[in-house]
């Protein structure tokens, strides 16, 4: 037996293509890439997305643009269900503070508490966030009050 009767075993996978490793390698030189142009560069031909239009001015900013968008002005709320304030939160007072130092909401996020499956409460809470009508309802029915 010879070292050269010593086959490996079949496992499937494509051996890597060493590229740029000289004239004899057969994608020396340029790697394989062809010569200048963008496929030579790095990030050309490839990952453009499906808007890309060869360079051309694309549709989607060719077409006029209507209509209202309060991108700019809108605020948006993070919803938190009054369970889970009450669960996470110690003592009577709801507030942005309390919420946060609960971990419920992060810096600069606004909450709105919304009524969970279980809107019934047995103590009286003082709720400073906004709040949706059915949670109001639910603070003044136990003797709170929602600023």
């Amino acid at each position: 037996m010879n070292l050269q009767d010593i086959t490996s075993t079949d496992t499937g996978r494509k051996v890597k293509i060493r590229l740029a490793r000289g004239i004899g390698s057969g994608t020396g030189k340029t790697g394989g890439r062809g010569s200048k142009g963008e496929g030579s560069r790095t990030g050309g031909k490839l990952n453009k997305g499906p808007l890309f239009e060869g360079g051309q001015f694309p549709f989607w900013m060719r077409l006029p643009k209507r209509g209202f968008s309060n991108v700019a002005t809108r605020v948006a709320y993070v919803a938190i269900q009054l369970t889970d304030a009450l669960k996470r939160v110690k003592g009577d007072v709801i507030s942005a503070d309390t919420l946060q130092a609960a971990g419920l909401i992060g810096n600069n996020q606004l909450p709105k508490l919304v009524a969970g499956t279980d809107a019934k409460l047995k103590r009286k809470l003082d709720v400073q966030v906004k709040a949706t009508a059915s949670v109001k309802a639910a603070v003044e029915a136990a003797g709170g009050k929602v600023a």
